[in-house]
């Protein structure tokens, strides 16, 4: 807490709930506001009260209090009804005037001694994971892990037609992101829906861990691990798409 006439005092915000204002007969808040010298602050003027590990501040003053959030150009606004307060964010009350035009704030800053630290700024700049990268066209798949693209050969028509249909589903997500697929859908973008198969013919979940089980000995680097193409356990699978195409770096045919 700042006074108006700089000097600095620290109070620890323990309990759950603390009263500030000016002292008063009977009467003494937990954060005390003085000297006081042209009355404005008031005996309750606020209340900072603790609520699911979050304190919030309440109003109670005739002549208001104002909060400046812990933001890049953050307005200052008066505190209406119960506000949250977040970490670096700042109360100001009036506490005096110098001449005739300006004002002078009692300014109390909250600190969150648990608030979550930022992440290093080169946290979002990741290498994104392995994952494979579809030339609908060409009908060729390529594997980029690391920065660097490899062809992938050997695929057969139940391969490709099960990497195209989940790519295809996976049009519209972030750069990196992954598609989950269950297995029903899988099935009948394999082999149609069930009621156009062929009289007395069936596929199930056996019939599709063989396709997938196939493309895994074409695109993984160890299809015993994989890590583009994933089972999600009793729903199906997850495909990771590569965002992005290092034009210039193919690698040789695998």
């Amino acid at each position: 807490m700042t006074s108006p006439a700089g000097k600095v005092r620290e109070y620890v915000l323990d309990g759950g709930q603390c009263t500030v204002g000016r002292t008063a007969p009977h009467h003494e808040p937990d954060i005390v506001l003085e000297p006081d010298p042209q009355g404005w602050i008031s005996r309750l003027h606020c209340i900072l009260d603790l609520e699911h590990g979050q304190w919030w501040v309440t109003c109670h003053a005739k002549n208001g209090t104002l909060l400046q959030h812990d933001a890049s150009g953050a307005e200052i606004h008066p505190v209406r009804g119960r506000e949250l307060l977040r970490h670096g964010d700042t109360l100001l009350i009036l506490g005096d005037m110098v001449g005739d035009d300006e004002l002078l704030h009692w300014r109390l800053t909250f600190i969150d001694a648990h608030a979550t630290r930022p992440a290093p700024a080169w946290h979002d700049r990741a290498t994104p994971r392995a994952g494979i990268r579809y030339d609908s066209v060409g009908s060729r798949v390529y594997r980029i892990d690391g920065g660097e693209e490899l062809l992938v050969e050997g695929l057969r028509p139940k391969g490709h037609q099960l990497l195209r249909y989940m790519v295809s589903r996976s049009t519209g997500l972030s750069g990196g992101e992954a598609v989950a697929c269950d297995h029903a859908e899988l099935i009948a973008a394999l082999w149609k829906p069930p009621e156009e198969w062929p009289l007395g013919r069936s596929y199930d979940k056996t019939d599709l861990a063989g396709v997938v089980r196939a493309v895994r000995r074409s695109i993984e680097p160890d299809p015993a691990k994989p890590r583009i193409l994933e089972t999600v356990p009793t729903v199906g699978y997850r495909l990771y798409v590569h965002p992005e195409f290092p034009a210039g770096r193919q690698g040789q045919p695998r």
